[in-house]
């Protein structure tokens, strides 16, 4: 996929003593808040965000280890490293194991199969957003179809403003009647679960380091003060203290 391509991808060099070189040269993994923020995007299912996190990381690139002096294995390796974590974080988002495990086999035997760089870093693109819609379409499985096809639009639609009459008419159901089956399967109104989406996904983002600014506009918030004032409501700090606590736990985790 275009989003990713082999030309997005800097494999750092072999060094006698990495940490050394690696600080004198400036270049260094990508870092494991900007690691979990995207497979925190994939858990939660939001296919269209994690395009858009794949689409930031050909502008920005990405920085991984050494793990092969032969081009091919290199590739294979943090292929299978990726698909091993997602689909940790797609168990964790409500896939079931069954259906995740066996998809990691299928998808670690292709990787494997694969003679270019390219076409491993093609697959692998295609695997995480299979993964992401995967964890979208089985959550709420026990809910009614229409219920389910109401979650799906909140969930593909959650960087835009979305309103009842448009749950309503994309389900063919009454606004009145829609709200009440809503809190009946989901314990909480539209308007509460659509909040609660949008802010465990700005928590995602603002461990990969985008600032309020971008969250609030693709998370289509009215502006970013509402944006702040909702998040600070939810879980009594701002943003931007959130992302210093993230930020500053990441930084013992790797001491």
């Amino acid at each position: 996929m275009k989003e990713l391509a082999l030309s997005n991808i800097l494999v750092l060099p072999g060094m006698k003593n990495p940490l050394l070189e690696q600080r004198e040269e400036g270049l260094t993994h990508t870092t494991y808040l900007e690691e979990t923020a995207f497979f925190s995007l994939m858990q939660q299912g939001h296919t269209a965000l994690v395009r858009a996190a794949l689409e930031k990381s050909a502008a920005s690139g990405i920085v991984i280890g050494h793990l092969s002096d032969n081009t091919v294995r290199q590739m294979q390796y943090w292929a299978v490293c990726c698909v091993t974590l997602g689909i940790r974080y797609a168990i964790q988002g409500g896939l079931d194991e069954m259906t995740a495990f066996n998809l990691s086999d299928k998808h670690i035997m292709q990787i494997d199969s694969f003679t270019d760089t390219a076409d491993i870093v093609d697959y692998l693109g295609k695997a995480v957003i299979e993964l992401s819609e995967l964890v979208r379409e089985s959550a709420h499985g026990d809910c009614p179809v229409r219920i389910r096809k109401c979650l799906l639009y909140i969930d593909k639609n959650l960087h835009q403003t979305i309103r009842i009459s448009d749950l309503a008419a994309h389900t063919n159901l009454s606004e009145g009647y829609l709200s009440k089956s809503f809190k009946k399967y989901l314990g909480k109104t539209i308007q509460e679960y659509i909040m609660e989406k949008k802010l465990d996904t700005a928590k995602a983002l603002l461990r990969g380091g985008y600032d309020s600014s971008f969250i609030s506009y693709q998370l289509g918030f009215c502006s970013q003060t509402y944006f702040i004032t909702c998040f600070k409501k939810a879980f009594g700090m701002t943003p931007h203290k959130y992302a210093d606590v993230c930020s500053g736990f990441a930084n013992i985790n790797q001491h």
